[in-house]
């Protein structure tokens, strides 16, 4: 079978490999379709090198059909399935608390270990989800990223009649836009990227350009009050420099993007205006079940997001043109291509 190869230094190969032996607990599964995410770029670049390993196969936005599964589940051959691709330990402080992903141990399936970019792959049957008919393959192949942007509105406590500012208009913040539009909120998006700024504009998002101030477009738009609600999802310094810069009294950052390096905050109006700062990071099952019902509804319809189908031999291209700010949005490797 076909799988990819991390090589390290912005390298991707395809090679052959074994087809995968399930274990008693694991079901076979015929990947379908593995979407390129904002994390893979950031292993793209080297920036999770201490954590995947060397020709390691990555892919963590999986869609799949059951080839196989152990008698005593509940899945079946043909079933179609999303993973949900954490591992964890069950027993560490977190885990006990309920937060298994943020488990101490945990492993990221496509990160830390073997993930989707492959035509077959095991994997335990308690990390896989049903999809309905009614979304067609690209839309089901968005479901992972729709549940981290359902777990990060949730964690934010969006809700109707806030005004949320998201920072950065690529997949993660549309989807976060999207959910909290779809919660009732009044959403704005701040983007550089001119080709996106479009699009966003497209899907009936007012947005702040480049060459605009967004403290002062924020001002103006709340009568100086400042956003209830700001996500960070651009990862650029210079917002972080400015993110707490637009929020209300008792207001909320939410910090989502992956900065790789320590990056300065104006803590300034953390004291001042009592703000609360979280973190997000992946989701809980809850989240997983509440973003395929919105997708599976129609009360959301992600699939404009899907820019590009492309074969896994082109994996090394696709992480390039993601990665150069090419006219796309998400780009999707066709494993049955």
């Amino acid at each position: 079978m076909r799988t990819s190869f991390y090589r390290r230094n912005r390298l991707f190969e395809i090679g052959d490999a074994p087809r995968p032996e399930p274990g008693p607990d694991e079901a076979l599964l015929r990947v379908r379709r593995v979407g390129i995410c904002g994390s893979d770029l950031h292993i793209f670049q080297g920036h999770l090198d201490h954590r995947v390993p060397v020709n390691g196969t990555i892919g963590h936005e999986v869609f799949a059909e059951v080839v196989e599964a152990p008698a005593a589940s509940r899945f079946a051959r043909g079933d179609r399935v999303v993973v949900e691709p954490v591992r964890f330990c069950g027993t560490c402080r977190a885990c006990r608390m309920g937060a298994t992903y943020l488990c101490y141990h945990l492993k990221v399936l496509g990160v830390d270990d073997t993930g989707g970019m492959q035509d077959y792959w095991a994997v335990p049957v308690d990390r896989l989800l049903p999809v309905p008919d009614t979304l067609a393959d690209n839309e089901a192949a968005l479901i992972e990223p729709m549940a981290v942007a359902t777990h990060d509105v949730g964690r934010a406590q969006v809700k109707r009649g806030d005004t949320v500012l998201v920072f950065g208009g690529g997949p993660i913040g549309t989807l976060i836009a999207l959910v909290a539009r779809q919660r009732g909120a009044d959403v704005r998006v701040v983007e550089i990227n001119p080709w996106r700024v479009a699009f966003l504009q497209q899907l009936g998002f007012t947005t702040i350009g480049p060459g605009e101030d967004p403290v002062a477009v924020v001002r103006a738009w709340t009568d100086g009050n400042g956003v209830d609600v700001v996500f960070e999802v651009s990862g650029s310094p210079a917002v972080v420099r400015i993110v707490t810069e637009v929020v209300r009294v008792w207001g909320t950052v939410s910090i989502i993007a992956i900065h790789a390096e320590p990056t300065p905050v104006n803590l300034y109006p953390m004291f001042a205006r009592e703000l609360t700062m979280l973190g997000s990071r992946l989701y809980t099952r809850a989240a997983w079940v509440e973003a395929i019902e919105l997708l599976a509804s129609g009360a959301i319809d992600a699939s404009p997001l899907v820019s590009r189908l492309i074969p896994l031999e082109q994996l090394q291209q696709g992480m390039e043109d993601a990665l150069g700010g090419s006219p796309v949005m998400k780009i999707l490797v066709d494993l049955t291509a």
